[in-house]
């Protein structure tokens, strides 16, 4: 009898498994792939269309449309004009596929900034004031969003998150600078060979180092639920896993890369995958060890950033595709949990400008204020501001880290993409602005190579 329901349960198994097999390659699966399909269409084409009038109308750079698409495609915009047909494209059968697909496309974005990450290249020149100006710049608009942050969460409405995590991760989003867009407005503007240009973007690559460590620390006192022992093991947890990947894994790595290199083989297929499942993995172990999985992207890329020839294959073969199709995908995922119909009220809208005003005053002001100190001259201290004030990318890549843990509301997430967005667009119309003398001086003369910083890492596209 026993043999015989075996035999019965091993039929029953068979026939789900084959039931399971029909509906992967059957209809079902095809309409779910046809959705998908048609919502990345539709973000492609938005994408390009926003991009092309921010960049011909508005004079804006490429990600600065695209950061607009994705709140163009979300509840914000479409959202609000046509509901059905938002409902309809991004329907809830493929959400969990969407998100996803943004989130393999944030992992090997954050590889990619690491590899474009040439910290010593750029503290070389100016070292004190890019040291001075990117501590000032974090601590200050830090500071003024932490003890801020109380007001603020007394606004929102039950329930509200743990204030101490919800202050951390306010203070952290106010402090965030975007080094890859600020590259890409200097070269845009053609004021690269600045030397505003160089403290600047020496202020930001510091400024990020900073920023990142923050949003570490800070992500594992959130996940620790602020339990000494706990977050003392994940932070010793990660601080190993970082030591291993520099120490131990590092050296072969490079070691490896060179030979493949040399001997004349360049960035093969077989060498991408095999990056791309070294990539994989470090995600899912910071995953496991209690931060996000996009800082074990960022960790590979920082440590392979020092072999150039791959980091500049790399961009040839893999960084457009990863820019064009993934990056547009995380904007509009982005988009999709941005709700400004959410400002219902004077209100809201009042306490929004608020935080812009918050952020945008800690930022420029920080910056500003230690580089007079350095010995800047007003117009240049001004731009230097301005540019430190960008958050773009990195800014929302943060928030959603936010969002993710539960310590962001939606509104108060809606305020700081709104913030994100506003320092993006500002920044360069008042670069051109505070910068025009220093543009006409390098138009009237020969560029020195010795004065020049090279930002071609820095694209963002």
């Amino acid at each position: 009898m026993s043999t015989s329901n075996g035999m019965a349960s091993m039929a029953e198994q068979s026939a789900g498994l084959m039931q399971q097999v029909q509906s992967a390659v059957g209809s079902s699966a095809e309409q779910i792939t046809a959705q998908l399909l048609y919502q990345l269409i539709i973000i492609l084409i938005v994408t390009r269309i926003v991009v092309w009038i921010s960049r011909r109308m508005l004079g804006q750079t490429a990600v600065a449309g695209e950061i607009l698409a994705g709140v163009v495609l979300g509840p914000s915009l479409l959202g609000a004009i046509f509901p059905d047909a938002m409902q309809a494209i991004f329907a809830p059968d493929t959400s969990s596929i969407f998100v996803g697909i943004a989130q393999v496309g944030l992992i090997l974005l954050m590889f990619q900034i690491g590899l474009e990450f040439e910290f010593k290249e750029h503290l070389r020149r100016g070292r004190s004031a890019i040291i001075v100006i990117s501590v000032v710049g974090i601590v200050v608009p830090f500071s003024l969003g932490y003890f801020a942050a109380a007001w603020f969460w007394d606004t929102l409405s039950e329930p509200r998150p743990n204030l101490l995590a919800f202050r951390l991760f306010f203070a952290t989003a106010l402090s965030i600078t975007a080094i890859p867009i600020l590259g890409r407005i200097f070269m845009e503007l053609g004021l690269s060979h600045t030397r505003t240009a160089a403290i600047t973007i020496g202020s930001a690559a510091f400024d990020d180092i900073l920023g990142w460590m923050l949003l570490g620390v800070v992500s594992t006192i959130v996940v620790s639920q602020f339990q000494p022992v706990s977050f003392a093991l994940n932070a010793a947890a990660i601080v190993a896993y970082v030591a291993i990947v520099f120490i131990v894994v590092r050296p072969l790595l490079l070691r490896w890369l060179s030979k493949t290199m040399v001997r004349g083989q360049g960035l093969n297929t077989k060498t991408i995958a095999y990056m791309l499942i070294l990539l994989f993995i470090s995600a899912s172990i910071t995953s496991h060890l209690g931060i996000f999985a996009i800082i074990g992207g960022f960790v590979i890329g920082v440590a392979l950033h020092d072999n150039r020839e791959f980091v500049e294959k790399w961009k040839e073969r893999v960084s457009s595709f990863v820019y064009v199709f993934f990056v547009p995908v995380f904007f509009a995922y982005t988009g999709l949990r941005t709700d400004i119909g959410t400002l219902d009220t004077p209100r809201a809208w009042m306490i929004c400008g608020l935080v812009c005003l918050l952020a945008f005053v800690g930022k420029f002001g920080g910056a500003y204020i230690a580089s007079r100190i350095m010995g800047e001259s007003r117009r240049s201290a001004a731009a230097i501001g301005v540019s430190m004030n960008t958050r773009a990318l990195m800014e929302l890549i943060a928030l959603n880290i936010g969002y993710d843990l539960g310590v962001l509301p939606k509104q108060i997430f809606t305020m700081l993409v709104i913030m994100a967005i506003a320092s993006t667009f500002i920044t360069t119309p008042l670069i051109r602005w505070l910068m025009s003398e220093q543009r006409r001086e390098l138009e009237g003369s020969p560029k020195s190579s010795s004065a020049a910083v090279d930002l071609s890492a820095l694209k963002e596209r």
